[in-house]
């Protein structure tokens, strides 16, 4: 049995209703077309009985893909990220990938395929949940979406005052080198810790966030001793765990903001990429 199909029977034995993991209700458009070449239709047209399902436009990616005999991982991990924006579950994504290529290539999803539509559909969902609230709950760190609006206060201000946001304020960024084969658990321990340092270091009105899974950032001011700041939060990082005596590496460096708000929002998109 493959891993899809194996995949497959286990969903097979959920409720009738499946929860919508990505937290909203999942968008429909009116009268979607099939995007299959057969008589079946993925679970997201509209049934004879007018009932709306997932809107299977998005997965036009896929089927060019398919058709040309392309690469179909870019494609996957594009249509995951939209249906996670749009509401749709994983199962229902799932379930539209598996009919697509029964139509197409008339067999079940490649693993490749499945993997990049599930990653990037958990991605996704994972930064819709961090965006309900202002705080990550495990490290204390702000969300990525409230750096963000922080950020965007700071450029309405500078534009209303005549000033420079690059020439006041900076991000600094500190990613912990884990060894390989650390666990998803160690390098959130990882994370909790740097949050602390950068704590003690920066304890007056910075903003200091979590951006992605691996980083966090603190927007400062350009002060004259930020050098001095960001060479004590890299010794406070490296000496941190008391219980070995390996050090605790990590990447630590200033990051010059942009001179627009929306290239900062870039900005923290790359940041906040794996």
């Amino acid at each position: 049995m493959s891993l899809f199909a194996d995949l497959r029977r286990r969903f097979d034995l959920r409720p009738a209703k499946s929860l919508n993991l990505a937290g909203s209700p999942a968008r429909t458009r009116p009268e979607a077309s099939s995007i299959t070449s057969s008589g079946e239709q993925p679970c997201g047209g509209r049934d004879p009985h007018g009932t709306a399902g997932t809107d299977h436009s998005a997965y036009l990616a896929i089927a060019e893909a398919l058709q040309d005999g392309a690469d179909v991982v870019p494609a996957s991990d594009e249509v995951g990220r939209q249906l996670a924006t749009d509401g749709v579950s994983l199962v229902e994504a799932l379930d539209g990938l598996s009919a697509l290529y029964r139509s197409i290539a008339g067999g079940e999803p490649a693993f490749e395929a499945v993997r990049a539509l599930s990653s990037s559909w958990a991605e996704a969902s994972l930064v819709y949940l961090h965006s309900l609230s202002c705080e990550d709950p495990l490290t204390g760190l702000s969300s990525l979406a409230h750096l963000r609006s922080r950020l965007g206060e700071l450029y309405r201000e500078a534009e209303f005052r005549g000033t420079s946001v690059p020439q006041t304020h900076a991000l600094v960024v500190v990613e912990p080198l884990n060894p390989a084969g650390t666990s998803p658990f160690d390098r959130e321990l990882r994370l909790v810790d740097v949050a602390e340092c950068l704590r003690i270091v920066f304890c007056g009105g910075d903003v200091l966030g979590r951006v992605g899974s691996r980083r966090a950032a603190a927007l400062v001011g350009r002060e004259p001793n930020l050098p001095e700041q960001v060479a004590t939060v890299r010794a406070l990082i490296t000496q941190w765990r008391l219980d070995t005596d390996v050090p605790q590496l990590a990447r630590i460096w200033i990051e010059g903001l942009p001179g627009t708000d929306e290239m900062a929002g870039r900005l923290l998109d790359e940041l906040a990429r794996p």
